[in-house]
């Protein structure tokens, strides 16, 4: 088997850092220079209602998976399924006032609001067992039986009728747990598979952590954060050296953010992105050019 190349990318902020943008233009830059390329999205949450056109394309496809691997599988190419490429991904809703009217229950609305569970309708989780793929869907009981957000029932049902397994869950300590037990062997088997297909793989963290899965940053050679206008090329032996320190002195990898991280990161180079139009946004061969020299600056370290 030829030795995989593995580059991580993580946002500085917790939100539209611009990880996304700078995997896209990799992956379609690296295509174009005759690479092999993969893209992984170990773990995603993304909206029914404000990323309404991916949630459509679930919705069609009786399947699901986040708006950004949609964007990074168009923009690589990969022939992979997209739940292979994107093992876990949870579904999310506002809240549906209608009901909290009825319930007279607007100000309790508010409180409500705050916790990312009660967004939560489905979340799915697929593992490769025995060459075999295995869908397991969390599904948010209370808040679909109890219509506390916006939800499409005859998606939901039809999801649920295509899953290996279904599991109610009832509260976040339930969603935590499943998580502990799940996630790891999702993330763990779809990656070997992507090991054997791919000379090199762009891995997109979720939001602003940095350890997906230890396995995956233990093996990761080049390392990116990205925040909006700058990317941070970072060493990754020291990088990895820095989450192993915090790891030995009692913090848990998988709730490490980069605030975390960086204060103590020393060896770095920064690049710049330019502004990009949504015209730039949307063609992946010109958003490769605009970040030309970041695309550049990756191949050399690949060599």
């Amino acid at each position: 088997m030829v030795k995989m190349h593995s580059i991580f990318i993580f946002g500085f902020l917790p939100y539209s850092s611009g990880k996304t943008v700078v995997s896209t233009a990799l992956a379609r830059g690296l295509l174009n220079r005759g690479v092999r390329v993969g893209v992984f999205k170990p773990r995603s949450g993304h909206s029914m209602w404000y990323q309404y056109d991916a949630f459509l394309k679930c919705k069609s496809e009786g399947k699901l998976f986040c708006e950004d691997i949609i964007k990074l599988k168009e923009a690589s190419k990969c022939s992979l399924p997209y739940e292979i490429l994107n093992p876990i991904d949870a579904l999310m809703s506002p809240l549906n006032l209608e009901t909290f009217l009825k319930l007279n229950l607007v100000d309790w609305m508010y409180t409500f609001e705050r916790e990312v569970f009660n967004h939560l309708l489905v979340e799915r989780y697929t593992m490769i067992r025995s060459g075999e793929i295995i869908n397991t869907l969390l599904l948010n009981e209370v808040n679909l039986r109890e219509k506390l957000v916006l939800r499409d029932e005859e998606y939901i049902d039809n999801l649920s009728k295509s899953m290996n397994k279904v599991i109610p869950i009832h509260n976040v300590n339930e969603w935590n747990s499943y998580y502990e037990k799940l996630a790891s062997k999702s993330i763990c088997s779809c990656y070997s598979k992507l090991k054997e297909k791919y000379e090199t793989l762009i891995i997109e963290g979720f939001n602003d952590a940095i350890v997906p899965e230890l396995k995956l940053i233990y093996e990761t050679e080049i390392v990116i954060g990205v925040s909006p206008s700058t990317a941070i090329l970072y060493e990754a032996n020291e990088f990895k050296r820095v989450i192993d320190g915090l790891i030995s002195l009692g913090s848990n990898a998988k709730t490490l953010r980069s605030k975390d991280i960086i204060k103590f990161t020393r060896k770095y180079e920064i690049l710049k992105i330019p502004p990009l139009s949504d015209k730039d946004l949307k063609d992946y061969d010109t958003l490769a050019l605009k970040l030309e020299k970041l695309v550049d600056e990756i191949l050399l370290h690949l060599k």
